[in-house]
């Protein structure tokens, strides 16, 4: 008869390290094929745990928009690891130190608003990777199991770690090539509105200025091989509509989030029972 485990094998982190530093976001990206995400800004680690084990790719938790704590995105990265979805944190501007407290939690990438210009860039590359290829400073407690692969996470995290900026002004259309030619810069994604404020078109995504400056962006994807991100346009039920984006070279493809989600979902309840009150 088989006794109980043992203490030593349940803390050995061994099988632990596997799941805490594989990344479903880069493993599709790597082989070319697009990852769908949610972004989160109620704080929820319910709601992350739910979309990850709903599907999702990967997880977008928004601090730039939100009034998220440390706390409650530790809470949301904890939750999103009891599901194949990769928690990625949005950050609110280029900060080492924010940067490198997100990942000592256990994000596996990093979203930089506003980066305009690839000094910016590589900025916010390095903070992401360990020295030599970075800066990073060491203290991964919680990332690295709290100390059980401390030694494996540090050898192994710098190849798997995502830095992506994201580009909303026409100055950093202007840099695009030199943006996704920095070391380290994995992949962007556009920010749609700020862009077309930026360009003095605000919210007109048909305009031949956003479209081209987004041509402008999905092409210096497709020079450097990285990928390129983009809140899903159109309908997600037109397969049609989906692919021919994909196939323009989006595969960091963001499906909404957990207000738009909620809002919708809410809104037809009450449409749909509304003949009630008549």
């Amino acid at each position: 008869m088989a006794g109980p485990p043992s203490r030593t094998g349940l803390l050995s982190g061994h099988g632990h390290r596997r799941i805490m530093m594989n990344s479903r976001l880069k493993n599709l990206l790597d082989e070319g094929k697009p990852a769908f995400g949610i972004q989160l800004r109620f704080g929820s680690p319910a709601i992350a745990e739910l979309a990850g084990l709903a599907g999702f790719d990967w997880i977008l938790i928004d601090t730039e928009h939100a009034p998220q704590t440390p706390v409650t995105v530790q809470a949301q990265i904890q939750a999103a690891g009891c599901t194949p979805a990769t928690p990625v944190v949005r950050i609110t501007r280029t900060d080492p130190d924010l940067i490198k407290l997100y990942l000592d939690m256990g994000a596996m990438g990093i979203v930089v608003p506003f980066v305009n210009t690839p000094e910016e860039a590589k900025l916010g590359a390095d903070a992401c990777r360990y020295p030599p290829r970075g800066s990073r400073g060491w203290g991964p407690h919680r990332a690295a199991g709290y100390g059980l692969f401390e030694k494996e996470y540090t050898a192994e995290i710098d190849d798997v770690v995502m830095y992506v900026p994201i580009i909303e002004s026409a100055e950093a259309v202007e840099h695009i090539d030199s943006i996704m030619a920095v070391e380290g810069v994995d992949g962007c994604i556009v920010g749609p509105v700020d862009l077309c404020i930026s360009l003095g078109i605000p919210f007109r995504f048909d305009h031949p200025k956003y479209l081209g400056a987004l041509r402008r962006v999905r092409e210096a994807g497709q020079r450097t091989g990285k990928p390129v991100g983009h809140p899903l346009l159109g309908s997600m039920d037109d397969e049609e509509n989906v692919l021919r984006q994909v196939e323009e070279g989006v595969r960091l493809l963001l499906v909404g989030g957990d207000e738009p989600v909620l809002k919708d979902g809410l809104r037809r309840a009450v449409e749909a029972l509304d003949f009630l009150r008549d």
